[in-house]
């Protein structure tokens, strides 16, 4: 398994209750496609340096997972769909 870091904006208005189901989709998206998560971090609301979607403001998050590298794909095609995602990007890192 290769490990990757996916970095995530989530829409401002969220309640902590649909950020927290949001996060918990990322994570069994996942996990259904044979990874482990390893770590979370959460930034915050914060300023973005332009206006995505009419937002001036996001929710950054950082999760850190081990997962195939075939099934980086799946989730990018489920996460593009998603309206509450502004912004998001997976890298895989090298240790």
């Amino acid at each position: 398994m290769k490990e990757y870091e996916i970095v995530y904006v989530l829409r401002p208005d969220l309640s902590d209750e649909e950020r927290t189901k949001k996060l918990e989709r990322i994570h069994s998206l996942i996990t259904d496609n044979g990874g482990q998560v390893d770590k979370v971090d959460d930034w915050g609301k914060r300023v973005l340096a332009y206006e995505i979607q009419h937002h001036t403001e996001g929710h950054y998050g950082l999760t850190l997972f081990q997962m195939p590298p075939q099934a980086v794909n799946p989730i990018c095609e489920r996460l593009n769909i998603d309206e509450e995602i502004l912004r998001y990007q997976i890298v895989a890192t090298s240790k």
